[in-house]
This record gives structure tokens, sequence and C-alpha cells, in this order.
């Protein structure tokens, strides 16, 4: 399945940055265009005038739908000006219902706590749709009006193939900010997203209704409204090995807890009917990074739940003994410590700072990649210690990876460990030395110049890795 990255150009005048509360910030210039057809994968886009880069970065922008506000997420800005001596910008469009919706862009700055926020922009009329719309070519009689481009395919489309060594085609999108990815025996694929929900993919077809909305569950978001950045979303997901039998499906979210931070909270559920219910809590209130939690689900070859949780911005927890945070817990599939655990005690592996991803090899090495400490993106080869009946997690090797620049996920594939990236290079394949599993011995690049980010891996039921960005999943036949 082919799917486009388009633009929608709108051309924004310069913002004059407030250096008193009197001020307030030119309105973007846009001018009226032909209505459009755009999906979800479409990206809005202008070109932002500033002093510098410094001014850019200050800048903020709220897009209006049908009147409704909402700020623009995911803005990305080029790091030079263009011929025109602006910035081209582009933010992933908000959400909308299927149909027309007329859309208006505003520029704001915060000054002092104070919002200042220009008039609208002129209006950019949209036909929104759920499926991938065609790229539109413009007319060469009629040129798009002045400040607006036609709809275009953008370069480096993600349906475009790779080198020889490997191929990918993009099986579902109109996903929102996929954290993770998991497969049930009976081929369905779970999408965890960081807006709180679990979507289902069937027989490749995107189900219109959600398979849980933890932003419903009372205790996941604070009773004053108040809540801290970060709450109420999904991590991370994993199935329970004998999900034919028990149809447990686990879930790693963000909640308040009672002094209202946040916290994380891990839960089972049952599934029947394409839906999650009959809750049942093992871990919460659980300090998590705010508002940049991170933490990983899998079962092992064990079969017992391995749970990372990041550091809650505090590198002390990571060494303390008596905390959960900046470790990796192993539990049995109901949230008891194992008997076989040494101390009695769930800690498996530390110290780690914001855990993005963990997978095993055939050796039994467990990898896993720690972000954002003083060290750096590591990868790190876990293994048991043969002198010890009880289980304990042993680093056995730490590999310092230049790249990529803000790990997302890990899966292990093959005879190499993945590491995948929002940002910087999308996909990292480091190769393990067939006579030393935890000697890597040749990393490569993949997914260059084709998407923007990988955000989940996981292995399907055919042998092929599955990749997200943050609103689409893709197929990637490795070799």
């Amino acid at each position: 399945m082919h799917v486009p990255r388009l633009w929608i150009l709108a051309g924004v005048a310069a913002l004059e940055l407030a250096c008193g509360g009197n001020s307030q910030p030119a309105p973007p210039a846009t001018s009226p265009a032909p209505r459009q057809t755009v999906t979800a994968n479409n990206r809005l886009g202008w070109d932002q005038a500033a002093a510098d880069a410094v001014e850019l970065a200050a800048i903020r922008y709220a897009v209006y739908v049908d009147g409704v506000r909402s700020e623009l997420t995911d803005v990305s800005c080029a790091t030079t000006t263009a011929t025109n001596g602006k910035y081209e910008c582009s933010a992933r469009l908000p959400s909308m219902m299927p149909g027309p919706h007329l859309l208006e862009l505003t520029a704001f700055v915060v000054v002092d706590g104070n919002v200042m926020e220009s008039p609208k922009s002129s209006g950019i009329q949209v036909i929104f749709t759920a499926a991938a719309a065609t790229p539109s070519r413009p007319d060469s009689s009629s040129p798009a009006a002045p400040g607006v481009s036609a709809v275009t395919e953008r370069a480096g489309s993600p349906g475009r193939k790779l080198a020889a060594s490997s191929a990918v085609d993009f099986v579902s999108d109109g996903l929102d900010q996929v954290s993770d990815l998991a497969f049930t025996t009976d081929g369905r694929l779970f999408v965890a997203e960081r807006t709180g929900r679990i979507r289902i993919l069937r027989d490749g077809a995107l189900l219109p209704t959600p398979a849980l909305e933890v932003r419903r569950e009372a205790d996941v978001i604070g009773e004053s409204g108040a809540s801290p950045r970060g709450a109420g979303a999904v991590l991370s997901i994993a199935i329970d090995p004998q999900f034919d039998r028990t149809h447990h499906v686990y879930v790693l979210a963000t909640a308040v807890s009672p002094e209202g931070a946040l916290s994380f909270l891990l839960a089972r559920y049952r599934e029947a009917g394409d839906t999650l219910a009959d809750r049942a809590i093992l871990l919460h209130d659980v300090p998590a990074a705010s508002p940049e939690p991170a933490g990983a689900l899998r079962f092992g070859p064990d079969g017992k739940l391995y749970v990372a949780l990041d550091a809650a911005g505090n590198s002390r927890l990571s060494g303390d003994l008596a905390s959960p945070n900046g470790k990796v817990l192993r539990l049995n599939n109901d949230g008891t410590t194992p008997d076989d655990q040494a101390a009695a005690s769930p800690l498996y592996s530390s110290p780690y700072h914001s855990p993005r991803g963990l997978g095993w090899d055939d050796s039994g090495i467990l990898w896993i990649v720690d972000a954002g400490g003083a060290a750096g993106t590591q990868l790190k080869a876990v293994g048991l210690s043969p002198e010890s009946r009880q289980k304990r997690g042993v680093t056995k090797a730490i590999v310092a990876l230049p790249q990529p620049d803000e790990p997302s996920a890990l899966l292990v594939f093959d005879d190499s460990v993945l590491v995948g990236s929002a940002r910087g290079i999308p996909l990292v394949r480091s190769r393990v030395d067939a006579a030393d599993p935890t000697r890597i011995v040749r990393t490569e690049a993949l997914l260059q110049d084709t998407i923007e980010g990988v955000q989940a891996l996981a292995i399907g039921p055919d042998g092929a890795v599955y990749f997200a960005t943050a609103d689409a999943v893709g197929r990637l036949a490795l070799r």
C-alpha cells in the first residue's frame, strides 16, 4: 500500500517577537486556494520569516479547524532559509472527521506567561478522507494561488523501494502517535498510541473502534483536570504467550499518582470481540519522567513478563535498589515476583536512564537500548550469571550508539539488533558476532530518506519486520 507524504503549503508572514506585553505577533498571511483532498498522512506546510534560528524556535502555531483551535504538534522547520529568505516549516494535520473543513493558521509567542496570538490567516479549504489520496498535480494552465501551493508529493515518499537488500510497503495509515506494536497468535496487530488508545488491524484493515481508551479510566487522569503532561499515554503493550487460552493483553500506560505527579501504571486486560476489558492493575504509582516518559514491555523466552521503566528524571533512583525506576523488572504474568528471582526481588537489571526497547536473541542474551543518560545512547547486552541458581541479569557488554539520535524501539531479528529512531536515522541494524553474541561487528543504516522516523518495531507472523511511523504501519522485508 502506497502512503504518500503530501504538503499543503501556506505562506506565513514574518512574526515580530514581542519584547513587552503590548505587542502581538503579525498575522500569518495566506491566500485562498482551491479545495484540496487530504488524508491523515498530509502535512501542513508554510514559509516562516524569522531573524535567525533562535527567533524561529520561540514561535508556536495554532490551527483552527472550522473555528475550533488546537496547537499544532510535530512542527518541524528547516535549519537554513530557502531561496525566498524564509524557513520552510511543516506540521502534522490535526485530527478531523471525514468531509470538508476550513483550516486557518495563527502564530503566537508566550512572553512572561502571556500568550500573544496573531489574527487568523486566510483559510484553506480541504476535504479530509481516511483513504490515501492520489497526489494532485498543478494544472500548467491554472497556477496555484499566490502564497499557496497545490498539493504535491514530497520527495522521499514512504512508499518508494529501498536498496536491493530490503523492500518496504505500507499496510495501514490513519493512526496517531504510535508507540508500540504487538501481534496476536491469530494474526491481528494491536497498535498502541500515545494518545491513550489501542487500535487493532485485522486482515490489513484498521478497525474503526479502538479496543481500549485508557484516558476514559478514572484513575489515569486526575480528578481536578490539571493532570501532568504525559498522563493518559499508552507506552507499550505485550501479548500473553498463552493468548489462545487466556486472551490476556498487558498494557504499560501513564497515570496520575495520588500526589498529582506523572506515574506508570501496568495493567492486564482480557480481550473479547476486539475490545479490552476486565482490567487488573499489576503495578502503579511508580514515578515517571515528565513530560516524556519511557518504558517497554515484553515477554521473555522464559514466559516471564519483563518491564523496563525510566528513572523519572532522577539518576539517584537508578541506583536505589528499593525503587523500580531505572530498572528492568521480571514478573510473573499476574504481577508477582517469580520464586527464582534473586533476593526475592523483581529487579532483574539496572541501572538505566530512559529504556526504549528490549528483546532476546537465540543465545538468551537480552538487548536493551537506553537513551538520554550522560553516556548517550547505549545498547546493553544482559545475560545470566552462571554462578547463581537464582535469576538476576548481569551486563555482559555495553555498546555506545552514535546513531540514532532519539531511539524509540528495539527488535532482535535473525543475527541483528534493530534500533528504531524517532529522529535521525530511522532504523539502525547492528550485526552480532556469531562467535560472541555480546559483540557488534557491523552497523548499517536503513530507511534513510524514506520515512521521517520509526516509533515501534515487531516481527509479523510472516517473518517480516513491521515498523510504525507516527501515523502509519509498514512492512519491511529484510534479507
